[in-house]
């Protein structure tokens, strides 16, 4: 499936090859071709796979030190940073048994070292509750908020 994948975007970038700005081929929405957007892009599958996986070490490898996720909301109790951010999903996926990650992307943008990403995902899992098992769906909208560090984009918040 990867290499049918790889032959339709490589066709579908000749194609696309003399028409002055270049966009990556296969998305959704007009995303420059370049190699930060590219490199988002990866970030973004990599987020997937992980949460799919329940990778918590991939997961925290995609996030900066400086993370820090205020949860949508003005209370100051379900903010953490990087270290809560191990604990957070370390505690989601110990009542979690199976979950997959669809994720749309909405619109990329990157200013220098700085980028942002808004994307609708639908998270799908199955609980494991004293009360049973139970299939939880979350479909939402969320931005995540990325900085470059030594060269490589790391998450800031929205994971």
């Amino acid at each position: 499936m990867k290499s049918c994948l790889a032959i339709g975007i490589l066709t579908l970038g000749l194609l696309s090859a003399g028409c002055g700005t270049r966009n990556i081929p296969g998305m959704d929405i007009k995303v420059a071709d370049t190699p930060d957007h590219r490199a988002l892009i990866d970030i973004m599958h990599k987020f997937q796979q992980s949460f799919e996986q329940r990778d918590i070490d991939g997961l925290m490898a995609l996030a900066s030190p400086k993370f820090y996720e205020k949860s949508g909301t003005n209370d100051t109790e379900d903010d953490f940073n990087y270290d809560g951010l191990r604990q957070h999903y370390t505690e989601h996926f110990k009542i979690v048994e199976k979950c997959n990650l669809t994720i749309t992307l909405k619109e990329v943008k990157v200013e220098q070292n700085q980028a942002s990403i808004d994307y609708r995902f639908l998270s799908r899992y199955l609980m494991k509750l004293p009360s049973g098992e139970k299939w939880q769906i979350k479909d939402d909208i969320n931005k995540m908020t990325l900085a470059k560090e030594d060269g490589q984009w790391k998450i800031l918040s929205g994971m």
